[in-house]
């Protein structure tokens, strides 16, 4: 009796911890399974509270690395990519507001390197990264190629026009189109036109990002890192 009842007590026990996870990145991490160093920086944008994740992506053994979606203050930007000495290959935005490029300026200037958009995005970005930034628009290719390291940048408009998530390895940055639990919201003049381009961000989510390993680790522009699997499993937006 005493063994029927633990058993029915480790199951229920189970079966609260697979259904009752509020982060959903927990117990889906491998840790060691990615090549790729990433540093979490978040930044903050008001006294509110609001903030914004920049990331800092490296190999260790070259010290390589891209800053992707660098906002304000960014002198903690460089500050970090001075004190671990890496050499930064280029800054990488998943899109053109202000909140993920507004350091653009700033950090091309005192790093010498590329800043890349998508160009449907070019002009919001030109007006948000601030100064004279000059910005060079992903290749046509969807692979952006820096000295050995290869970027897979995923076009997945409806936040933005210009909205994508880049990929490196098992490693998506997702910007604002894709969130623990959530998605962004799509953008618009209108009601209509808003509806038309959250169908749309939808759609390139279920096409380009849910078919991609369960493992691969997802870091959005917002809130807490997750992992294909989990957005599978718990996003309601998919949730069959």
């Amino acid at each position: 009796m005493r063994r029927v009842f633990a058993c029915g007590f480790f199951l229920i026990w189970l079966g609260l911890g697979l259904f009752s996870q509020s982060i959903p990145e927990q117990g889906f991490f491998e840790d060691g399974a990615v090549g790729v160093e990433v540093e979490t920086l978040c930044l903050s944008l008001d006294k509110l509270g609001a903030t914004v994740n920049c990331y800092i992506a490296w190999l260790s053994e070259s010290r390589q690395a891209v800053i992707v979606d660098p906002g304000t203050p960014a002198a903690a930007i460089l500050k970090f990519i001075r004190a671990h000495r890496l050499k930064v290959l280029a800054i990488v935005n998943t899109h053109g507001h202000l909140d993920h490029c507004g350091g653009d300026s700033f950090l091309a200037a005192k790093l010498s390197v590329p800043v890349y958009i998508h160009q449907a995005d070019n002009k919001m970005a030109s007006r948000n990264a601030g100064g004279k930034c000059p910005l060079t628009f992903y290749p046509g290719t969807q692979r952006l190629i820096l000295d050995g390291w290869e970027i897979e940048v995923i076009p997945t408009p409806g936040h933005s026009p210009g909205s994508v998530c880049l990929r490196i390895g098992e490693t998506l940055f997702s910007g604002d189109t894709l969130f623990a639990g959530a998605i962004g919201k799509a953008e618009g003049d209108s009601q209509t036109e808003r509806q038309a381009n959250l169908q749309l961000e939808i759609q390139n989510i279920r096409k380009f990002l849910l078919i991609l390993p369960p493992t691969t680790r997802v870091f959005p522009g917002h809130g807490p890192a997750t992992t294909i699997g989990a957005e599978k499993a718990f996003n309601p937006y998919f949730i069959q």
